[in-house]
């Protein structure tokens, strides 16, 4: 039998609200568990070839100054500017711009009125976006909840090069997924950061877009201090030395059956402003 418009809608309202219901259970544990909670935006930006040099003045002479008013202002804890590795015309994006907060209730008035008049006085608002959109493309933007870092402050020293790699892992597999990253992997990326090959990790779960039709939900960052480093990763021998009751290679399987890569970026540090 067929079911009605208005019992698929309740169903499909159901699984909505037990969804939200179960992130904002996940959200408070962090929160209970007195780990520091850190929302990422993520803005994807495409420049066409003839306007990168104005862009980039855009960035840093009129967008630099007015993050770092916000930092002063409390609103967020860090901005970063990077450009996109092996990206060309045919590519949705070739810049990618990041700003953390701190604090959820920021996310809901991320900018204060004062901020370009203080910044920049005699430039109006709308000077200034007129700019700005004739130097890029705002192609997306995307939220994310920062569930574990290596180390603790994520992004305080920034390294020169990040290898970015967009996860996607179906609902049944989230919660082993994460166990096995902050259980198993993440005292493996602790010791690369210790042995200097690498700088710092992440991983980052999508809170908004979100859905079905979500190609990925997780993003994993590697950081880099040196370009080379980022040819020679391997884990294997912290892996032994860290976990010696386990096999390297069924984890490994393991974690390729819990989760695909979907893609992976290199990103190049431009810019940025720290609290």
């Amino acid at each position: 039998m067929k079911k009605n418009d208005s019992v698929v809608f309740k169903e499909v309202l159901c699984r909505l609200c037990f969804s939200m219901l179960i992130l904002l259970i996940s959200t408070a544990s962090l929160y209970s568990q007195g780990i520091p909670s850190l929302f990422v935006v993520v803005d994807f930006m495409k420049v066409q070839p003839e306007n990168h040099a104005s862009y980039l003045e855009v960035e840093q002479e009129l967008w630099k100054p007015m993050h770092q008013e916000r930092i002063n202002q409390g609103i967020i804890v860090g901005w970063y500017l990077y450009a996109v590795e092996f990206s060309g015309d045919g590519d949705e994006y070739n810049y990618v711009v990041i700003t953390l907060y701190d604090k959820a209730d920021q996310l809901e008035n991320p900018w204060r009125d004062d901020i370009p008049g203080r910044v920049h006085p005699g430039k109006s608002p709308e000077d200034l976006m007129q700019r700005t959109n004739a130097s890029r493309s705002h192609i997306k933007s995307e939220l994310y909840y920062s569930i574990a870092t290596a180390p603790e402050i994520p992004l305080e020293t920034p390294a020169p090069y990040m290898q970015v790699n967009y996860m996607k892992v179906e609902p049944p597999m989230r919660s082993e997924y994460e166990q096995l990253e902050t259980d198993i992997w993440l005292p493996i990326h602790n010791e690369s950061i210790r042995s200097g090959r690498t700088t710092g990790w992440g991983l980052w779960s999508s809170l908004f877009p979100r859905g079905a039709g979500r190609s990925y939900q997780y993003i994993t960052l590697n950081a880099f201090s040196e370009y080379s480093y980022i040819f020679e990763l391997d884990f294997s021998v912290p892996f032994s030395n860290i976990h010696p009751d386990k096999d390297f290679t069924v984890t490994q399987e393991r974690t390729w059956e819990v989760r695909s890569i979907v893609s992976t970026e290199l990103w190049d540090l431009i810019d940025y402003v720290i609290r």
